[in-house]
């Protein structure tokens, strides 16, 4: 089956690699896609370059923000809205991808219409072009041999062996995502109050009960520069920033799945309440080094305190 792929190519201050993010998604031998270009207000001359696109025959949408929206999920939010297609790729601005990306990642949502999300490795690149890595390293501490293959995976598995720790789909742009399931998930309210783990939560929601596709090969090439969100968010004075987000977000994540009560409910649970408790103490470690060290010592005798009831109840029975 050949269906419409909605390519929403989100905009802000990216000149510098704009050229290579469109050629790259023009010259897809996958055909049957539209393209909708969001710029977000940008300053820089973004707006003259998407305008030489613009007339593309795929293109059905350029539109320019006269004021800066201040959330990314607005603009994800606007570009969806306008798609004609059953599919939604979100190819971020600095990125650019495999001539074969959408050929090869859009198979299993085609064929399997359990499958929700489909998704595959990435390269990191700098801002030279330069591929410095691979983002498998970034789940090799979780499972070595599992990202080494494509799989399709029931969605809930998936979250309890790893999207509960980490979000080890790093980059929006590798993602092509089934619209109807994105649109019910796609709630603002909830996703807007995250700086660095909306995507996450959304991946979480789209996956619960349904099933997830990888595709091993790396077809995506994930820019990591010195001003995007993700080397910003690591960077020494936003580290603490950055678990105060992950923790936040994991009170989310149990709302979510109270309201849904996926099959594997109470191992997700455990597992969520794990890597709580190591951001915890990550967070502990942070606030030392930052000399808040009361801060820091509160943080982490709560957690020495949860273990300690946790093994009184197992003695006592309970």
């Amino acid at each position: 089956m050949n269906r419409k792929v909605s390519i929403i190519i989100p905009n802000y201050n990216h000149e510098k690699y704009l050229k290579q993010r469109l050629s790259s998604v023009f010259n897809q031998t996958y055909l049957n896609f539209e393209v909708i270009l969001l710029d977000d207000c940008s300053t820089d001359n973004s707006q003259a370059i998407l305008l030489e696109y613009a007339n593309n025959p795929n293109v059905t949408h350029c539109i320019f923000n006269k004021t800066n929206s201040g959330n990314t999920f607005l603009q994800w939010k606007k570009g969806i809205e306008m798609t004609q297609g059953d599919i939604i790729w979100i190819a971020e601005s600095d990125d650019f991808c495999d001539e074969d990306f959408l050929k090869e990642v859009s198979k299993p949502l085609m064929e399997n219409n359990a499958v929700m999300l489909s998704y595959c490795q990435s390269y990191r690149v700098n801002e030279n072009n330069e591929v410095t890595g691979s983002w498998k390293t970034y789940s090799d501490d979780l499972d070595r041999l599992q990202f080494e293959n494509d799989f399709v995976m029931d969605g809930n598995l998936f979250i309890k062996n790893f999207l509960i720790y980490k979000n080890v789909i790093p980059n929006a742009s590798a993602v092509l995502m089934r619209k109807n399931a994105l649109l019910s998930c796609l709630n603002l309210e909830i996703l807007s109050n995250y700086k660095y783990c909306g995507d996450w939560i959304l991946y979480f929601q789209l996956l619960l009960n349904n099933k997830i596709a990888f595709t091993s090969n790396s077809l995506n090439n994930f820019r990591f520069h010195e001003n995007s969100v993700i080397a910003n968010a690591i960077s020494s004075n936003e580290k603490l920033t950055l678990v105060n987000s992950d923790i936040k977000m994991r009170a989310t994540m149990l709302d979510i799945l109270k309201n849904s009560k996926p099959e594997n409910y109470s191992d997700i649970l455990k597992n969520n309440k794990k890597a709580l408790n190591e951001l915890k103490y990550e967070k502990g470690k942070i606030l030392f080094k930052n000399k808040q060290k009361l801060k820091g010592l509160f943080v982490i005798s709560g957690i020495v305190w949860y273990f300690i009831k946790k093994s009184l109840n197992r003695i006592s029975g309970y």
